[in-house]
């Protein structure tokens, strides 16, 4: 049924080359993660989004142990390419060849490029409610690409969204258990760090014997 849905795909679509080539590169934003990081990094470099960017941090490290190390090898599904019955993609006069798509080597199941940017999506959204819609729907565009081109299964692009935002919620409550067990101990101990920097800053006064105190 899958693999039906990929041939039509090519029989409806692929016939049209400058989406052909849109879809590759709309692809290749999250070839390895790539527009998630950028979006971590920026956040982290401002100070006004950096406690986003920490949750995000911690999201995609989850994104990527539970995605590419766990799931992957554990499921072991083979890409769609391999199978016969997607005669147009592969070979010297194929789909791939003729625009230039380099194919995926690991299992596909669930997809890499979908679950990473389902996850960076979810944490924005989190924080920033309606304005993360954009990173929703750029998020969708890069899972139907992954069909698109005949590199995943519909079932491996809906695993990887769900699997994504379950990544992307988790890194988040990760996150704020973190940063409130460090405010509780902080605000635990501000009284005696007060109390010593008070005492480091107050003047000292010499008396006749030249001992300080």
């Amino acid at each position: 049924m899958e693999i039906e849905i990929l041939n039509w795909v090519h029989e409806t679509f692929h016939s049209q080359a400058w989406l052909n080539y849109a879809m590759k590169y709309i692809s290749m934003l999250a070839a390895h993660g790539e527009i998630s990081i950028a979006c971590c990094v920026l956040l982290l470099i401002f100070k006004k989004t950096r406690r986003c960017g920490l949750a995000m941090a911690v999201a995609l490290v989850c994104d990527f142990l539970i995605v590419n190390i766990i799931l992957k090898n554990v499921i072991g599904r083979e890409r769609p390419w391999t199978h016969d019955e997607l005669y147009w993609a592969t070979g010297e006069v194929g789909f791939y060849v003729q625009y230039g798509i380099e194919l995926s080597t690991d299992y596909c199941f669930p997809s890499g490029h979908t679950a990473v940017t389902f996850c960076a999506a979810a944490v924005l959204l989190i924080f920033y409610k309606a304005k993360a819609v954009p990173a929703v729907i750029l998020a969708l565009l890069i899972g139907l690409s992954r069909i698109y081109l005949g590199e995943h299964y519909v079932t491996d692009v809906v695993g990887g969204i769900v699997i994504g935002s379950l990544c992307g919620v988790t890194g988040y409550y990760i996150y704020r258990a973190v940063e409130c067990a460090v405010l509780r101990a902080y605000n635990k101990n501000r009284y005696k760090l007060k109390t010593r920097a008070f005492r480091t800053r107050l003047p000292r006064r010499k008396i006749k014997n030249n001992i300080f105190f």
